[in-house]
Order: C-alpha cells, then structure tokens, then sequence
C-alpha cells in the first residue's frame, strides 16, 4: 500500500508546485519569481521542493513536458489517421488549459514551450504526410519546411486567439486554421503526385 501513497503524494506535491509557478506567471515576470514565492504560494518545504526539482527552470521545463504529453495525448485519442492534424481537438484542449497556455505563452518559458510544441506538431504532421505519401522524394518542398510551415501557423493563431481572449469557439479557430493551410498542404501534395 505505501508506494501507492508515495506515488499520489508525489504528484499531488509535483501538482502543487506546478499550480503554483503558473499562477505565479500570470502575476510578474518569471524572472522576478523565486523559489521561495513557490514554496509559500503552493505550501510545501524547501526540501520538498529540492526532492523533486533541482531548481525553478528544471520545475518549469516539467510543466512544459506535462503541457506537450497532454497534447499528444490529446491528438492519440482524437484519432490522429483521421487528418493531417487533429486540430479542432488541439484548440479544445488549449482552451480548456487556458490558464496555463496564457501562462507559457506571456512568460520567460514561451520560447522553449513554443519550440517544443511547434516541434510535436510539426512531428505529427510529417507523420501523417508520410502515411499519405510513399516517398519524400516528389515533394517540391522538403517534408520538414511543409511541416513547420503547418506548425508555426497554428501557433501564430493560439497567440491571435489568446489576444482577442479567446471569443471565437475552438470551431471557428479550426476553420480559420483549416482555410490558411489546408489549400496549401493539399495543393503540395497534389502536385507532387
């Protein structure tokens, strides 16, 4: 029974951390944040703290890994065979996770979640044209640049939908996304047999 209740105690602890560095961002620059605005904001040790993370950049690389395995699986069980990319499900799930995709994207860690994230997409994405497409080799544009292309755009429309405070339902957000780079996608691949 008690590894059970190390494993719930340490992700309670990991979540309460987590919650609190978040909550944090939203408030000042992470810059100015210190741990012990952590440690008082989630209600936890110091030596608590230091047996889970090393520091306040390896707890915040964490919750960008727990925000990048939510979306992947996220896109697992949107049934990612169905489309190039899953995105209506994916602008469903950031804006569910509003709070801490404000955090990431406003605050120091939006350059690394932003680069991870463009990078899982971008992953996907060149997953998905390779199960379409048997071979690179016809693509008048390398496979990567088609991916990123399709990866940055998404990104660049959470920023714009978090700017207008995210009025728009996900559905429209999906629309928009699907009317910027679906003709594109589908018009590379056509020509490329």
């Amino acid at each position: 029974m008690k590894p059970v209740s190390d494993d719930r105690r340490t992700r309670r602890t990991r979540h309460l951390l987590g919650a609190a560095l978040v909550e944090l961002m939203l408030e000042k620059p992470y810059e100015a944040i210190t741990i012990q605005d952590i440690l008082d904001r989630a209600d936890v040790g110091r030596s608590t703290f230091y047996s889970h993370y090393t520091d306040k950049d390896n707890l915040l690389m964490s919750e960008i890994s727990r925000v990048i395995h939510a979306l992947d699986v996220n896109v697992e069980s949107a049934g990612a065979h169905r489309s190039l990319l899953p995105s209506l499900e994916l602008f469903r799930h950031v804006k569910q996770q509003r709070r801490l995709t404000q955090a990431f994207l406003w605050g120091r860690g939006a350059d690394m979640l932003t680069r991870g994230f463009q990078e899982q997409i971008s992953s996907h994405i060149q997953v998905s044209i390779r199960s379409i497409k048997d071979s690179e080799t016809g693509l008048d544009v390398p496979l990567p640049l088609i991916a990123n292309f399709a990866a940055s755009t998404f990104v660049v429309l959470i920023r714009w939908w978090f700017e207008h405070d995210l009025r728009q339902p996900p559905e429209e957000i999906d629309a928009l996304y699907q009317k910027l780079v679906m003709p594109s996608l589908h018009t590379l691949l056509r020509e490329s047999g």
